[in-house]
């Protein structure tokens, strides 16, 4: 018996060193697919950014642990706004793009199958199409229900499982095993959601005098912005330098203000 028992335990750790290469070799499989893909856009990438997924809370945010990880993180610019393409360890890959005025109401727009949000200040308005619609303002979230975001969510695809919004960002949720061509797709809808949210109430200029600000891009990018010419300090708005935002800046886009309605809506169907 002993010997059998030395046989079995040999296959186990076989076994188990099988799957741990199988596991590493996805994930730097992924890694470079992710970093190709970045580069054809003419992205940055990262491998690994552990801070940045403390910018968000709710969505699929709102599901994991405090000790998660963005990986794989691509960073770039859509129309002067900074975009952000990650995955949530092994949970989901999530595109966040900017915003250039923020606001105070959160809608979350999910698939049906999808469990509803975890949040506390957040309430089902309704179905459109195949998708829930939850808002932390149930008015404001039903004017912005209108034909334009019934199409849209008939016709977004279904690897954008879950869509929302927080402050100054619009994001995307998708399953991690999304394709490049599922990313391009990611790409194209969180900027379709993101115009659709423009009808929400903004917040209190004061409070969104950064939100203007774009991430500075290494010098030579394809995506960085180009200027006519430095403004002379006088000519700068107010709280603004003519120095360039660095990487870490990003930061200061992110205000945290709760925004609260207390009121229950029937159901909005389409």
């Amino acid at each position: 018996m002993v010997p059998l028992w030395f046989t079995l335990s040999a296959l186990c750790f076989v076994g188990a060193a099988v799957l741990l290469y199988v596991d590493i070799d996805r994930r730097r499989g992924l890694g470079r697919r992710r970093k190709s893909w970045a580069k054809s856009h003419g992205f940055d990438y990262e491998h690994d950014t552990p801070d940045l997924v403390k910018r968000w809370s709710r969505g699929i945010m709102s599901t994991v642990g405090e000790n998660v990880h963005a990986r794989n993180v691509v960073l770039g610019q859509i129309r002067g706004e900074a975009v952000f393409i990650f995955d949530l360890d092994d949970v989901a890959t999530v595109i966040a793009l900017h915003r250039k005025v923020g606001t105070n109401v959160a809608v979350d727009v999910r698939l049906k199958d999808i469990p509803e949000p975890r949040e506390n200040d957040i309430w089902l308005l309704g179905a459109i199409g195949p998708r829930m619609v939850y808002s932390t303002n149930l008015d404001a979230a039903r004017r912005a229900c209108d034909r334009r975001m019934v199409t849209f969510s008939h016709t977004a695809p279904d690897c954008a499982e879950v869509m929302w919004n927080e402050e100054n960002w619009t994001l995307v949720s998708m399953p991690i095993t999304s394709t490049r061509a599922q990313w391009d797709e990611g790409l194209r809808t969180v900027r379709q959601f993101n115009d659709l949210l423009r009808v929400l109430p903004p917040v209190p200029s004061g409070q969104n005098s950064v939100a203007g600000q774009a991430v500075a891009r290494r010098s030579g990018s394809p995506s960085r912005p180009l200027n006519a010419g430095p403004m002379r300090q006088n000519e700068l708005p107010a709280g603004r330098s003519n120095q360039a935002p660095g990487r870490a800046d990003v930061g200061r886009y992110t205000q945290f203000a709760p925004a609260r309605n207390g009121r229950p809506a029937p159901n909005y169907q389409r």
